[in-house]
């Protein structure tokens, strides 16, 4: 099998989806394209990749692999560069992104969403969900610019992503209060005070809903001191956040502000950890792929089956 590694697309953003150590024992038995360049941003050097027995190619080549990899989702003109009936293994968040979908779909790729790997207790199997919790909380303290012992820490949600920003927090020996579902439709009452506001809550993303409502609304922005943040760590699209005044922003342009309030909700958290992010993924991914690329996907494991979006037909 002939396995793509792709640069990343995004302004500042630096990882590379796998290091040449997990991809070592891969490349004995397939074909592997990386991208030139494709590892600079975390030290990893086009040589590191051929010392394993790679190839180092242009774009146009590691696109045009049986199976490509990359870390965040596709550009629509790299998608051009796939072959139909490829696989392509990356963070899709597809239930978010119809046009997308779409596109894939117009190019009949097979596509396996890193998020949709999991194991049998449904836990995904490439994720850094308690990282981003940490590395989101990390960010709104560096916004506030104030010492964290002293801040009033309120966090919405108590999931594994929340789980990342309470354990920050709390080692910063900030004060934090947990909010929960008996708290969102009354936010107006537990916002006063709050110094940095944490959105954790994942709600199921609707297609069909232009608009969901919000929790947190513009009006209640009012109740904050102006220099507070709002953090969103899941990074829901426009108009579908709990804080309605949130957007998704990028590492290039990671906040904004409204009424003097930070606002940061960045689509990909562990893109601020690059190298940490990096050696976590490709750790994670190196099983998956090697069973992948042995077997293929007509006799891959289960659960790479049931993660799997057949667009090509």
């Amino acid at each position: 099998m002939k396995i793509g590694i792709v640069a990343e697309n995004r302004l500042g953003e630096k990882r590379v989806v796998m290091r040449p150590l997990e991809l070592a024992l891969i490349a004995e038995n397939h074909e592997i394209i990386v991208e030139r360049g494709a590892g600079m941003g975390v030290r990893i050097w086009d040589y590191e990749y051929e010392e394993i027995g790679a190839r180092i190619g242009i774009r146009e080549e590691a696109y045009a692999c049986d199976v490509v990899l990359r870390i965040k989702e596709p550009s629509f003109e790299e998608i051009k560069l796939m072959r139909s009936g490829s696989i392509i293994v990356s963070m899709l968040h597809l239930r978010c992104r119809p046009k997308l979908e779409e596109a894939l779909k117009k190019r009949r790729l097979i596509a396996i969403p890193m998020e949709n790997l999991k194991d049998a207790f449904g836990n995904r199997r490439v994720e850094a969900v308690v990282d981003s919790g940490r590395i989101g909380m990390e960010y709104g303290f560096k916004l506030w610019g104030k010492d964290p012992a002293t801040a009033h820490v309120k966090i919405m949600g108590y999931g594994n992503v929340a789980v990342g920003a309470i354990r920050c927090a709390a080692r910063k020996r900030a004060r934090v209060e947990i909010l929960n579902r008996t708290h969102f439709t009354e936010m107006e009452k537990h916002i006063s005070g709050t110094d940095i506001l944490v959105d954790a809550i994942n709600r199921p993303y609707r297609r069909d809903v232009k608009k969901e409502p919000p929790f947190v609304t513009r009006k209640m922005l009012k109740l904050l001191k102006k220099g507070s943040v709002c953090v969103d760590l899941v990074s829901n699209p426009e108009g579908h956040a709990p804080i309605e005044t949130m957007r998704p922003t990028t590492l290039a342009d990671p906040y904004y502000t409204v009424a003097g309030i930070y606002h940061a909700s960045l689509w990909g958290w562990p893109g601020m950890e690059p190298e940490t992010i990096c050696k976590r993924y490709s750790m994670q991914l190196a099983p998956i792929l090697k069973q992948l690329a042995d077997k293929g996907l007509d006799h891959a494991p289960d659960f790479i089956k049931k993660a799997v979006y057949d667009l090509s037909e």
